[in-house]
């Protein structure tokens, strides 16, 4: 097994008992308490929010969504969403 599949499976493993749901699908997402909260750009990643009123391109955070809300350097949130989200769909375990 090679580096980056144990480290995809440790982080993996470690977003499941966060979410308590097996590896939700991920969004950017601004948070407020982060440091480079008010900069106009996703600083935070967060599972996918199922409430039918969340419009899914709003990366604000409301109480229907789920935990946990990670802040992120914003230069890093799309890829790291675009990761997540690849291991997801690819059964990453």
């Amino acid at each position: 097994m090679s580096t980056l599949d144990s480290a995809r499976r440790a982080a993996s493993e470690l977003l499941r008992q966060e979410t308590s749901e097996d590896l939700p699908e991920w969004r950017a997402a601004y948070d407020d308490e982060a440091p480079e909260s008010g900069s106009g750009v996703p600083n935070a990643i967060t599972p996918v929010c199922s409430d039918e009123d969340h419009e899914p391109s709003d990366g604000g955070v409301y109480a229907c969504c789920p935990e946990p809300v990670i802040p992120v350097p914003p230069p890093l949130v799309d890829y790291l969403v675009a990761l997540l989200n690849a291991d997801r769909n690819d059964g990453v375990r």
